[in-house]
């Protein structure tokens, strides 16, 4: 091994050590025992370790084991025997070596959230997507009590979003705002329309929005920027640094047999845990009641505090007519289809090296640009364009729309990169890298300047 991935290992080998809350000598004299098979400098490694996440410790070690530097079945038994070492193989040591055997096995990814407030319990399961899919949905709306209660019996709380709304909807309105209100004062304090807010939040939650603007735009998942739909399983808390840090596992759901998916990755987590270890989650109460546990203990917090700013990706998607800041999940709202389709024609012709100018005197180049954004507004609008140059009357106060909309937009660092302006000479520009200017494609999301259906504007002449 590199000296990178013995770090790597160790780093792996202290969350192991330290996620049942417990160390005993028999652990320790086990984590040396490895470190002297694998030639790792102890303490050296333990201090570069303590840098690192888990997610890129996973990272490094599977780059290694596609590499052939070490035997997988080897390390997985290294982490089987230091979990036992204090005599018990304890549920959240289960959960992590399932994970992380998963993961090298190429079924899946560690991905963690750094420095934020993350209070979702270890061994909550959420079903997340980046965009709806009908089928699988249907699949686990149709298979939920079985669902529900397999993870139920191994202690897992399993949330899926549709199903815990509908109980937060049987909640009386106002009892679910005093619920709020006292549950998260320092929102509500005087602020009927923070209040409002929360319990919008609450109430038109779904699994996208749950997957983009909370886990995503507020934990910092990365894995979750542009998903399929997968399980995510909070398999513990660490630090990094002195930071707190929260870890995750990410499986992706390959076709609607959710069952077996389901099936598969207990039966693992089961086969090195004993039954005693079992600590089953429980529900009851009535409509009128809120539960203060578990995931519903996490939502007023997830709800109720601010984003990760960011300088955030943009999406141009024509399927819905909208540009979206997507890191951020917010919606150029500034006016009619015209500025739309302005901000669009700009981040073209930006990205393609495409001139415009409203004072260009060539002909052929006037034409090529009113056909370019004619083709644009079209495509991003659904309607025909009806004046015949790109340059309308409003365009001054376009611009101002636009500017207005990104400046309030309080999660977006560098705002002014995103502002369309005119420079001296009249050109249009934005300072946006091509690197973040995606586009929304039947399969998902494609760089603009690697799109193929973009690409074809090139013969606009």
């Amino acid at each position: 091994m590199k000296n990178d991935e013995k770090v790597a290992l160790v780093r792996i080998l202290t969350e192991l050590v330290k996620s049942d809350t417990v160390i005993c000598k028999g652990e320790l004299d086990t984590f040396g025992n490895i470190c002297e098979k694998y030639d790792i400098k102890k303490q050296e490694s333990l201090a570069k370790a303590y840098g690192i996440t888990l997610a890129s410790a996973v990272l490094t070690l599977k780059a290694a084991l596609q590499e052939g530097r070490f035997e997988l079945q080897e390390v997985l038994d290294a982490f089987k025997r230091l979990s036992l070492a204090d005599g018990n193989c304890e549920r959240s040591e289960a959960l992590l070596i399932t994970s992380l055997r998963r993961v090298l096995n190429g079924d899946g990814e560690i991905d963690c959230s750094c420095d934020v407030l993350d209070n979702i319990a270890p061994f909550t399961v959420f079903y997340v997507e980046s965009d709806y899919d009908e089928e699988l949905n249907k699949a686990i709306l149709d298979n939920y009590r079985v669902i529900e209660l397999e993870f139920r019996l191994l202690g897992f709380e399993f949330v899926y979003i549709p199903v815990r709304i509908e109980s937060f909807k049987k909640i009386d309105k106002d009892t679910l705002k005093d619920i709020i209100c006292h549950l998260a004062p320092t929102v509500a304090f005087n602020n009927e329309e923070a209040i409002d807010d929360v319990y919008k939040g609450i109430c038109n939650l779904d699994t996208v929005k749950l997957c983009k603007s909370l886990l995503y735009n507020k934990l910092g998942l990365s894995s979750l920027y542009d998903t399929d739909p997968a399980f995510l399983v909070k398999i513990g808390d660490s630090r990094v640094s002195f930071k707190p840090v929260h870890n995750y596992y990410k499986f992706v759901l390959q076709d609607e047999n959710v069952l077996e998916a389901v099936g598969s990755f207990l039966a693992e987590y089961r086969e090195i845990l004993k039954d005693d270890k079992i600590e089953i989650y429980g529900k009851n109460g009535d409509n009128n009641s809120f539960e203060y546990r578990g995931f519903n203990k996490s939502i007023f917090d997830l709800l109720a505090f601010p984003g990760k700013s960011c300088v955030s990706r943009i999406l141009v998607d024509t399927y819905s007519s909208r540009v979206i800041f997507d890191d951020i999940q917010e919606v150029l709202d500034a006016g009619a289809a015209y500025e739309r389709a302005l901000y669009a024609f700009a981040l073209y012709t930006n990205i393609s090296g495409i001139s415009v100018s409203k004072n260009e005197k060539d002909d052929k180049k006037v034409a090529r640009n009113n056909k370019l954004f004619k083709t644009i507004y079209e495509k991003i609008s659904g309607e025909e364009y009806a004046n015949e140059s790109w340059v309308s009357k409003g365009i001054n106060s376009a611009l101002s729309r636009i500017k207005k909309c990104i400046m309030s937009i309080d999660l977006l660092e560098r705002k002014e990169d995103y502002v369309l302006r005119f420079d001296e000479s009249g050109r249009l520009s934005i300072k946006v890298d091509s690197d973040k200017v995606f586009v929304k494609t039947s399969s998902g999301k494609e760089l603009m300047k690697d799109s193929s259906d973009w690409s074809k504007l090139k013969s606009i002449k």
